[in-house]
């Protein structure tokens, strides 16, 4: 006849008090895991019975109510990531167009007439950029034509642009042209690795495969630090502020190789293209697609899925060695339906934990695609329209201030030198914006240089073209423009 074990409504006459604590204990890990989680939880089952069986310790002189907390981990600031070798100075300058030339326009020492002659100077330097980079995105829209996932257009044989085996490497070419004039910098594919490998804020770790690629192009502009709150074990798994190096602006070209299946909505015979704003370093994934980046399980969702079985079994063992006394090694006297009664809480906590990594995963990406909603800058075509606007802007407020410094210093006794110009904008910047820039006075001169507005002596010193005679040699140029003939 089986044994019939004990009710667990109720503790038996012989279990022990100890053994009385480790039944309560285990049926509330058990009743913890087997319980959903609310739709705005942000505590996993492990970590409420970690922040239940370790909470922080108060720190000294905290005052009692402080002490009385256990929801809050007091700490300082913590950098989570770092980019290596990392220029903290802007090279895009953070200034709009208008505001420059009015910042320029409001200096104390300039006469009405000197005013006058600004506006009118910027007002056809401004025109001669924007012709010029109309030009460069027309190109850039000519050789992006065939490789475009989202046109609409009909396809005329003998006369739209096909493509050829150089197609990509042709239009990338002149995309990074246009990208170093707007002043981004290409991203290394290691740093890419490094970057995706990289734990984020919620401890999830990715792992790239860009062997799916053929081409895997990355640029940013711009260094910025976002804010968010993370769990570690050195928190304890409690909520805690760190900081991450970001970039404002990142631009991502790709193409897949030929021949892969990847989805329906996937294409391997176009190129594409994305611009985001204030990416994180570590969430590059976010910005890549996730055919090139897989989810690696970290060790202490292993843990959360493994802890039921391991803290349940020796429990269930001491439950039978009670239930049957000295008979614990006759348990085949145990029916198969009672053995799989006593298993099957643990191992349902355990498939639990397992569903609820998955769970933690498609939280991930819907915070992922929520913050995308928001981050998204441009897609496609419309990523040229935004990169010309920004390189035309860049030209105009490099050309106008190293124009700008020069003209005024036609005073000086002697002509300044490169480095004094570029000394000069960088300390008038810092001071009228407050951020540090790193100012690209070589590429400023060779515009002008360029456009007749100024001139280097034998002795390397620089001199402006008086702006009467700059406005006349503008005005020529405009001319040359649109000339018929």
């Amino acid at each position: 006849m089986p044994t019939i074990l004990p009710s667990s409504d109720g503790p038996s006459e012989d279990e022990t008090p100890d053994l009385r604590r480790e039944e309560s204990r285990t049926k509330l890990i058990v009743e913890t895991m087997l319980s959903p989680l609310p739709e705005q939880e942000e505590e996993s089952t492990l970590e409420k019975l970690v922040d239940v069986a370790f909470p922080p310790l108060p720190e000294e002189g905290d005052s009692p109510k402080e002490q009385e907390d256990t929801t809050s981990f007091k700490s300082g600031p913590e950098i989570a990531y770092q980019l290596p070798g990392l220029d903290n100075r802007e090279r895009s300058l953070p200034i709009r167009q208008g505001d420059l030339t009015r910042l320029l326009l409001a200096e104390p020492d300039l006469s009405d007439d000197e005013r006058q002659q600004l506006t009118a100077f910027g007002a056809i330097l401004g025109a001669t950029f924007h012709s010029e980079f109309y030009d460069e995105l027309q190109q850039l829209k000519e050789r992006y034509a065939p490789l475009d996932p989202d046109s609409d257009y009909v396809n005329l044989k003998d006369h739209s642009i096909q493509v050829t085996p150089n197609s990509d490497e042709t239009f990338l070419s002149a995309l990074e042209g246009a990208l170093t004039k707007a002043n981004y910098s290409v991203l290394d594919l290691e740093m890419i690795e490094q970057a995706i490998r990289a734990p984020n804020e919620n401890g999830l770790t990715y792992v790239p495969d860009f062997s799916l690629f053929e081409h895997l192009q990355v640029w940013v502009r711009g260094y910025t630090r976002i804010s968010r709150d993370a769990r570690t074990a050195r928190t304890r798994f409690r909520k805690r502020t760190v900081h991450l190096d970001a970039y404002q602006r990142l631009v991502v070209a790709l193409k897949f190789k030929p021949g892969l299946k990847l989805g329906p909505h996937v294409r391997s015979d176009v190129l594409y293209l994305r611009m985001f704003k204030d990416v994180p370093h570590v969430d590059m994934e976010m910005h890549l697609p996730e055919q090139g980046t897989k989810v690696r399980m970290r060790l202490i969702d292993k843990a959360q899925i493994a802890s039921p079985l391991v803290m349940g079994i020796p429990t269930l063992a001491l439950k039978i060695s009670a239930a049957v006394g000295l008979k614990i090694f006759l348990l085949f006297s145990l029916t198969w339906g009672a053995i799989a009664g006593i298993m099957i809480a643990p191992i349902s906590a355990g498939i639990n934990s397992f569903f609820g990594f998955h769970r933690a995963k498609a939280k991930h990406l819907s915070a992922m695609i929520n913050r995308l909603y928001y981050l998204t800058l441009a897609n496609n075509a419309s990523v040229l329209t935004q990169m010309i606007d920004s390189a035309e802007d860049e030209e105009y407020k490099e050309a106008m201030l190293a124009y700008f410094f020069l003209w005024r210093s036609a005073k000086d006794p002697t002509p300044v030198t490169e480095s004094e110009l570029d000394s000069r904008i960088e300390a008038y910047l810092a001071k009228k914006t407050g951020v540090e820039i790193n100012f690209e006075v070589h590429d400023a001169l060779d515009k002008l240089f360029r456009l007749g507005l100024a001139t280097r002596e034998s002795s390397g010193g620089l001199r402006a073209v008086p702006i009467d005679k700059a406005l006349i040699a503008l005005d020529r140029q405009w001319d040359q423009t649109f000339r018929y003939s």
